[in-house]
């Protein structure tokens, strides 16, 4: 079944993009990014912004991610998903076009939420962002999908926060 994405969340003083793959079905099926509370996002965000985007509602959530300068998409305008949310499922995609997106904006870093998005956007886009200085960084997965690889919460927290003062 073919699927479009979210809206951007996303402003004119935005300087980090964080970007995910697709929304998962429970996201879908609430209609914001990250929104499956087993998903890590919301958490480990709290953390590095020091402020606990949990406890808003998800309009709340994209004027504080806002009002911190972040800007949140996906790289997947739209794409055919046969079963579940797994990135493996993924199929038939068309990409967001990520380098117009943030034409009139601040952002300097984009953070990738999954390794095939990553993959994808950086054989599409990684010249045209290399050129205007934006570096583009792939972060673990907080899916909990993930769990395998990095087993705990805090593991999973202190990479973000490594590859976020790089």
């Amino acid at each position: 079944m073919n699927y479009l994405c979210f809206p951007p969340v996303i402003g004119k003083n935005s300087h980090t993009l964080i970007l995910g793959s697709f929304p998962s079905a429970y996201s879908r099926k609430v209609n914001f990014y990250y929104g499956n509370p087993t998903n890590r996002f919301w958490k480990i965000i709290s953390v590095i912004l020091g402020e606990d985007f949990t406890a808003y509602s998800d309009t709340v959530k994209a004027e504080k991610i806002l009002k911190h300068r972040f800007a949140l998409s996906d790289v997947y305008r739209s794409c055919d998903i046969e079963r579940g949310s797994l990135d493996s499922n993924i199929k038939n995609v068309i990409l967001n076009d990520i380098p117009k997106l943030i034409e009139d904006t601040e952002i300097k870093r984009i953070f990738i939420t999954s390794k095939k998005a990553y993959l994808d956007f950086c054989k599409a886009f990684s010249k045209t962002l290399e050129k205007r200085g934006v570096s583009v960084i792939n972060l673990p997965s907080p899916s909990s999908a993930n769990r395998s690889k990095l087993k705990t919460d805090e593991s999973l927290l202190k990479e973000w926060q490594r590859l976020f003062s790089v």
